[in-house]
């Protein structure tokens, strides 16, 4: 609650949030813009973009996930190249997400035989894995607006750790779309990596939530293997 009327008053942005409000629209619409012209090429037929879109969104990924997470640690919660690459958490968030969007989209234009039933072609291990993993990623792109997160309150924050979840999938998806030459593979094994290392860290000094990122790893997995076995 507001101690004062003047916490009432609308305050006016500082130099420094309106220079990041300004970083971020840039970062959002550059990626936006250049996942519709990649896109546009592809079904144009002048380029393939499958590859090159999911190598960008886990490059985005891992910008939206390790600098943030690295604050927790007192080694790094002062470093002002740290804070100000977390600061950047939400556009480059976003733009994985619409990174990962762009990928499911021309994977199918360029993948798929489109004369045949699509039905059969979307029930494979390795398409059920990505669509599941894209389906976390557009959710979490649906609630990255101020107004759904503040409609959701405290809850947008438990449905976008999800995206820890979503890591192992997308990670079988591209052993199994892609084989063992994709360099996604390395970044998403680096995801998982720092999730352990996290949790090691975080436990010993008795951090709360110190094992949740590692447990979300942990049902990522799961649900890979599950789907792999029944499918």
């Amino acid at each position: 609650m507001p101690d004062t009327l003047d916490d009432f008053a609308v305050r006016e942005p500082s130099p420094a949030e309106s220079g990041r409000s300004r970083l971020t629209r840039l970062i959002v619409t550059t990626n936006v813009v250049l996942a519709g012209l990649l896109s546009a090429l592809s079904f144009a037929g002048v380029a393939e973009v499958t590859g090159i879109s999911a190598y960008l969104g886990t490059f985005f990924l891992i910008g939206a996930l390790v600098p943030s997470n690295l604050l927790r640690f007192e080694r790094y919660a002062s470093e002002r190249r740290t804070r100000a690459l977390a600061r950047l958490r939400k556009p480059l968030g976003i733009s994985a997400g619409v990174w990962f969007v762009a990928h499911s989209v021309v994977s199918v234009w360029e993948l798929f035989d489109l004369s045949l039933p699509l039905l059969p072609q979307f029930t494979r291990t390795g398409i059920v894995l990505g669509l599941l993993a894209t389906a976390v990623f557009v959710a979490m792109l649906a609630t990255s607006t101020d107004r759904a997160q503040r409609a959701l309150g405290r809850n947008w924050k438990r449905l976008h750790r999800l995206v820890w979840f979503a890591v192992p999938l997308a990670l079988a998806h591209t052993i199994l779309a892609s084989g063992l030459d994709s360099p996604s593979i390395i970044l998403y094994l680096g995801i998982m990596a720092f999730a352990g290392f996290e949790y090691h860290s975080l436990r010993r000094r008795r951090t709360r939530g110190a094992w949740t990122h590692l447990m979300l790893i942990g049902a990522g997995v799961f649900a890979a293997i599950l789907v792999y076995v029944v499918l």
